[in-house]
Parts: structure tokens; sequence; C-alpha cells
């Protein structure tokens, strides 16, 4: 134990309602004195729900709190992610929900304990966040991902069934087969490129992971100041609902007809208009515009390639400025891939 790790005073927000697992006060007490142990004296706030981690965390930035940890699920890290951005505060996760995507993919241990350790040696990362603005709106930070049409509609009943709510999977499968037509989605990459399909989802992803562990962009960067941009025309409902079943759970699917692009700043329209969600929060169904806010949160994370993650060079992260297609699982026109949609540079 260093002697800077024996003089650490961080603060704990723990969401009590997070996972399925028993025993939930048990745990946090054995997070606070595994903490001490290490040298890391906390103060302990609990958020229940988990948008009461929000506010906790922005108190916590303003009385001088060093490190914030977050103990719960996806949702409350998120929640305090919004809370801390625009920070220095560093952020410690203690994974405590049901797909803990954000932890798996930065190679947090699931295991609260070592959790512990790893904070106390206080070896952290800067990482990218996303900043999104639908319409008018206010912008929003957001670290995981923003989905425009689909996905939106089925988050409340896929969130439920991804907590063992089986029931409500059939609410999710249900909303997709009732989807009668395929909207137009505009995707405008970097002001200088666009792409229009006709598909029921756009995803643009700052992680590889969401939802039930579903591996949608599985060249994601934290740290390469890159959305990877997802989009899925000529899926029928059955081959949609088929493909997202097959990625869940850490899968990879090499279906090529997924277009997949790169972008620092993205741009999306829909018509008819399109429900907008971001980190599971539905903003509205008007334009939405993304940017990356490169190197803008500090966590407490292991070296890159530990998780889910890849590292920036394992990707491309030299692809020619500003904008260009990621790589694809299949060559376009073989083995029945439909070659890539041209991009429309603008004049």
């Amino acid at each position: 134990m260093s002697k800077k790790s024996k003089k650490v005073c961080a603060k704990l927000i723990a969401n009590p309602g997070s996972g399925t697992v028993a025993g939930r006060g048990q745990l946090l007490e054995q997070v606070t004195r595994c903490l001490k142990a290490h040298g890391v004296k906390v103060d302990v706030a609990v958020a229940k729900p988990h948008e009461a981690a929000l506010p906790i965390a922005r108190r916590a930035v303003k009385k001088g709190y060093k490190i914030i940890i977050a103990m719960g699920g996806d949702d409350t890290v998120e929640a305090i992610i919004r809370g801390i951005a625009g920070s220095k505060a560093r952020l410690g996760i203690i994974p405590a929900g049901t797909a803990n995507d954000l932890a798996k993919s930065l190679g947090i241990p699931e295991d609260p304990l070592q959790a512990c350790a790893l904070i106390a040696e206080g070896h952290f990362r800067k990482l990218d966040l996303g900043q999104v603005k639908v319409g008018q709106g206010k912008k929003m930070p957001f670290f995981e991902l923003v989905t425009v049409g689909i996905g939106a509609a089925v988050y409340e009943d896929a969130l439920h069934a991804s907590k063992g709510r089986l029931s409500s999977l059939k609410g999710a499968i249900q909303t997709v087969l009732a989807q009668e037509t395929k909207p137009k989605i505009t995707v405008m990459m970097d002001d200088d490129s666009s792409v229009t399909v006709e598909t029921m989802l756009a995803i643009v992803s700052n992680v590889p992971l969401i939802g039930p562990n579903m591996l949608v962009a599985p060249d994601a960067s934290l740290e390469d100041g890159l959305f990877d941009i997802s989009l899925y025309p000529d899926f029928s409902k059955s081959e949609a609902l088929a493909y997202f079943a097959k990625v869940a759970n850490e899968g990879y699917s090499d279906d090529g007809k997924v277009q997949r692009y790169r972008a620092r700043k993205v741009k999306i329209k829909s018509s008819p208009k399109l429900e907008v969600l971001a980190d599971g929060i539905l903003l509205g169904k008007k334009t939405v515009r993304i940017k990356v806010l490169p190197s803008a949160l500090r966590v407490i994370a292991p070296a890159v390639g530990t998780g889910v993650e890849k590292p920036p060079q394992a990707i491309g992260a030299d692809l020619p400025a500003p904008v260009a297609p990621a790589v694809t699982n299949k060559e376009p026109g073989k083995n029945g891939a439909k070659p890539m949609p041209e991009l429309t540079a603008k004049k």
C-alpha cells in the first residue's frame, strides 16, 4: 500500500436497488470495509432510484472529492458520469448490476472486492465522452450510446428482460413485429459526408457493449476520439431479432448487411420522426446532434485491452480525417454481402 493511498478520501454512491443478488446491504458493508483496508476512506451516500445519483455526484464534485465511486448497475454509473462530467474527479466503478456493460468493456473486475483493490491502486485513464442534443433541447453528456428508432421503443422492455423479467421480452418482440414501415434515416458525419438508408435503427456507440451485453460495436475504443456508427438496412423483422439475439452475452455476428462508420461528429435526421434515446434517457423525436468530447472523463480502470474494448491502434485509429467507413465484416460483393453505400460528400 502506498503512502498516497493511506490518505485517500472518496465519495461512494451506492444504489441498493441494482442487480438481482440478495444481501445488497451486506455487500455495501463489505465494500466499505475493503476500501478502508486498502487505505481508501469513503463517505457513503445511497441513491435509489438511480436518477438520484446524479445530484449526489454533482454535490460531491462541488465539495472537492477527487474520487467518486459508483456502486450499482450501468444506469447508476451513467447517472454519476453525468453528474461529474466537466470535472477532474476520477470515477471508480464497483459493478453491482445485472449486465455491467461498462465494467466489462473496461476490464474492471466483476468481483466487488477486486474492484475495490483496483480503485485503491488509483491507475486511471482519460476516456472519451459523448454530448448529445435533440432539437432545441439542452446538451447532455453520455458515455454509452445514442440510438435512433426501434431501440428507443423497446428499451424499457429489453431492460426488464435483462434483469430476469422474461415476460418483458415478449413486449419488446411485439414492438419490433408491429413496425409496419422502414423509415429513412440520414446520418451526416463530420459535416463532410452523409449516408441515407431505410432502416428501423441507427446506433452511435462509444462503447462495445450495450443492454444485455450485446456486442454492437466490436471494434469500439474509448480513446480514439471516434464514435462507432451502426446502421441496419435490409434486415427483415425476424432477421433483426435473430441478429440481436446472436450478439447478446458478448456474442459476435459477421452479418455483412450491418453498415459501420466512424466519425467525431454526427447529425441524424429521420422520416418519419423517430425516438432518440441516450444512455437510457428518452430525448424526443427531432434532429439529433452528437459529438465526441475526447479524453473528457477520468476513470479508474486497468490498462486498455484488458476488457472487451479494443486498443485504438488495433482498429485503425489512423483512419483518414474527417470520416471513413469502419472495417466491414465481409468484403463488398462477397458471400452475399451488399456493397457499402457511397458516402455523399458535401461540396
